[in-house]
Parts: structure tokens; C-alpha cells; sequence
């Protein structure tokens, strides 16, 4: 809940933006940004800025958000958008791939804008070249994902939670409008182009402000308060989710590795002492050795909701689910989309209730058929523990022969 003081600060910042958008001049409002303006720091700034946009009057767009980074840096001859971070300048460090997908995302919007122009004025013009472009523009998932499985939870530790929920939704109807519009290209030329041109539209204007919202909000406010072990993290995990540009050549690391700064929490419970587990013993390097060749991807996410764990059969971006440490201590509830929030809390209070014991389903990726079961946990005393998630590919038993089926019946 935000203090007297801070509403204060965020009205009265609201009000510089409504006079800006009305087109006062900047000598008109200076007085204004020197009292309640310069006095804050960047992050403030950025902040309150981030939660005015996205305020559920949609009283701002990104082009007033730029007249006010505009009149900041004429004002006191510096940027909202000059933060430094350490070795940021190498070609490898996740702001740099970040900046540089969306210079890419930039020129083929640019390319497709022209394209349409073009098949408009000309319906007999070639369209390959417009779905080649489009095919690059879908690249553009790996960027969200990215964004929403590493950026999100690190800010979350830092406690900044409604950046996440509203661009994750704003991410997913980029990605719906990307969908509608490549469907509608491929049915062309019978469909009236008219609904194609107007698709697009709809989602370059998307994209654009997207695009401009992580470049003057997200990565100045994670760039003011992540550290050098967040950004290490980042880089090591971006792989899993893909690029939309070339996978940089070298992972980035900071000068002084890993050591100085992350130091991971050790068992107290020496490696080679037994264990009761079942109905045996194990040691905690065998227990975790077997949970990490079952033919099965599992995730455990505690009775707080807090995601606690999951093995690790294969690389993280061969996964059917990705999973990857950045993920591990945050709520349940913020891994998911905010459209299908409803329906996982929903799942887990009918779980933890023991309303349903389980529950199955399956789809298709790729060519796998992906079989996934969510199951309550409870202990001998009925105590509610967690909920186990447990994923397979199915496509091995869909394929064995009918011979073999009709002998395992």
C-alpha cells in the first residue's frame, strides 16, 4: 500500500504528465519538476512513472511518458535512462541481447509496414517475403519468455510485483494479435486484405509501445536495482528460453565470477549419511541422483505456494516445461499468466481440499504427446504438504505396436 507521501508524489507527478499531454510548454511546469521531480531518486521516478502507465484509467501511452524523459534530460542535462551497470558494455550481457532483439523486432516491423503498404496498393505483389518477415517477428516469444521467466521473478525478490502481472498480460495479447494476423496472412490472397492490413496494424502499434515501454521503464528500473549475481543468473539461464537474435558467443560473467557473490545454501546433512525414504535408506546424493533419472519431470510447489523444486532429467531448454533456478521461491501464482490465474488457483484449493485427488491432461508439442498430472500431497497425519506436478511424454507408448498393446492388455 503506497504512503500518504508517495500518493502525493505520484498526483502530483500525474499532473506534470496531464500538462504535458495537453502540450504545456516545458518552462511552464519546470517549477514543478524542481520541487517534486528532482528531488527523487531514479528509481522513484521510474516507478511511479511504470504504475501511472499502467493505471487502470489508461490515462498514458508511451509517447507521454517519452515527452517526460524529454523534458527531464533538458531540464538537468541527464536521462532517467542513465543507469550504469557494471560490464553492461559487453556484447554478451543480457541488457545488451535485450536492447538488441528489440532493434531487430524494430527493423522487420519497419519491413513488414512497408510490405503491407505495398500488397495494399498492389494485391497482385508477391506475399513470401511478408510471411519470411513474419516468421522472424515470431521470435519474438523467446523475448517475452525470457522477460517473464528470469526479469519477473528477480523483481519479485525485490518486491516490485505489479510491473510483471500487467506486462505479462499486455505480452500475451501481443502474442494473441501476432497469431490472429499470421493466420490471416496465410489465408490470403482469400481473405480481404483490408482485415490483414488492419490486423497488422493493431499489432505493430502492440509491439511498438511494448517495445518502447522495456527500453524507458523495465530495463532502467531492473538496471537501478538488480545486482551483478541477478544479471549472472539471467545469462546462464536466457539458453533454456531461446533468442530472437544470435545466441551470444560467450556467456557473460562478472570480473570476479560467481564466488564473491552467490553462495549457495548447503545441507547440513553430510552427503553420505542414510536417510529413511519409503521403505528403505538412501543417502541424499542417491535420493537426488534417482529423482533425477525418472522418465518424469517433476515440480513440487509447497503448501504456502511457494515453488520449491524440481529434478533435472535434461537441460533446462530441452525441457517439456521449462523450469530454471531463477523460478525457484516464487508464488505459484505469479508463474503462470494472468489470464489463467483464475483457473491455477482454482486447481490448488481443489487439490489442497481434496475436492479432486488429481488432475490430468495432455497435449501435443512438437512431436511429443505431453501427458501432465497434478496431485495433492498430504502426510500420514492428512496435513496438506503441497501439490506434486509430474510431466511425460507419451508418444513411446502411442507408438509401440499393435502386437505389443494387445499383449500388455
Amino acid at each position: 500500500m503506497q504512503t500518504h507521501l508517495d500518493m502525493r508524489r505520484i498526483n502530483t507527478i500525474k499532473e506534470i504528465l496531464l500538462k504535458l499531454k495537453l502540450g504545456e510548454s516545458e518552462q511552464t511546469i519546470q517549477d514543478a519538476f524542481d520541487e517534486h521531480v528532482q528531488p527523487l531518486g531514479k528509481t522513484d521516478i521510474l516507478l511511479i512513472l511504470q504504475e501511472l502507465k499502467n493505471s487502470t484509467a489508461n490515462d498514458f501511452n508511451m509517447n507521454d511518458i517519452r515527452k517526460f524523459f524529454d523534458v527531464y534530460l533538458d531540464l538537468y542535462d541527464h536521462s532517467l535512462q542513465a543507469i550504469h551497470v557494471p560490464n553492461e558494455e559487453h556484447p554478451s550481457h543480457p541488457i545488451q541481447v535485450f536492447k538488441r532483439e528489440n532493434q531487430a523486432f524494430s527493423s522487420i516491423l519497419d519491413r513488414v509496414n512497408i510490405l503491407v503498404k505495398t500488397i495494399d496498393n498492389d494485391p497482385g505483389h508477391p506475399t513470401d517475403q511478408l510471411m519470411n518477415e513474419m516468421i522472424h517477428l515470431g521470435k519474438i516469444y523467446s523475448h517475452y519468455n525470457r522477460k517473464e521467466k528470469l526479469f519477473f521473478p528477480i523483481m519479485e525478490r525485490y518486491r516490485i510485483y505489479s510491473i510483471s502481472r500487467i506486462m505479462w498480460a499486455a505480452d500475451d495479447r501481443i502474442r494473441t494479435l501476432f497469431k490472429g494476423t499470421k493466420r490471416m496472412m496465410e489465408k490470403m490472397p482469400d481473405i480481404y486484405f483490408h482485415y490483414v492490413k488492419q490486423a497488422y496494424y493493431d499489432l505493430e502499434n502492440a509491439c511498438k509501445e511494448m517495445i518502447l515501454e522495456e527500453e524507458y521503464l523495465l530495463l532502467p528500473i531492473i538496471q537501478s536495482i538488480f545486482k551483478e549475481a541477478d544479471w549472472l543468473a539471467i545469462a546462464k539461464e536466457s539458453k533454456a528460453f531461446g533468442y530472437a537474435v544470435d545466441e551470444p558467443e560467450e556467456t557473460w560473467s562478472p570480473d570476479d565470477a560467481l564466488g564473491n557473490n552467490i553462495t549457495e545454501k548447503q545441507s547440513d546433512t553430510p552427503n553420505e549419511e542414510h536417510l529413511r525414504f519409503g521403505g528403505g535408506y538412501l543417502t541424499i546424493k542417491e535420493a537426488n541422483h534417482i529423482l533425477n533419472n525418472l522418465p518424469l519431470e517433476l515440480t513440487f510447489v509447497d503448501k504456502n505456494g511457494i515453488f520449491k523444486y524440481f529434478n533435472e532429467i535434461v537441460e533446462s531448454s530441452q525441457m517439456m516445461f521449462i523450469r530454471t533456478p531463477t523460478s525457484i521461491g516464487r508464488n505459484v501464482a505469479m508463474c503462470h499468466p494472468p489470464k489463467s490465474m483464475k483457473k491455477v488457483m482454482q486447481l490448488i484449493q481443489d487439490l489442497k481440499s481434496k475436492k479432486r485427488e488429481s488432475e490430468t491432461m495432455w497435449f501435443k508439442k512438437e512431436d511429443e504427446y505431453v501427458h501432465v498430472t497434478y496431485k495433492g500431497v498430504f502426510d500420514e497425519n492428512g496435513e496438506y504438504l503441497g501439490i506434486l506436478e509430474y510431466v511425460q511424454d507419451i508418444q513411446p507408448f502411442l507408438d509401440l505396436t499393435r502386437e505389443v498393446k494387445r499383449e500388455l492388455r
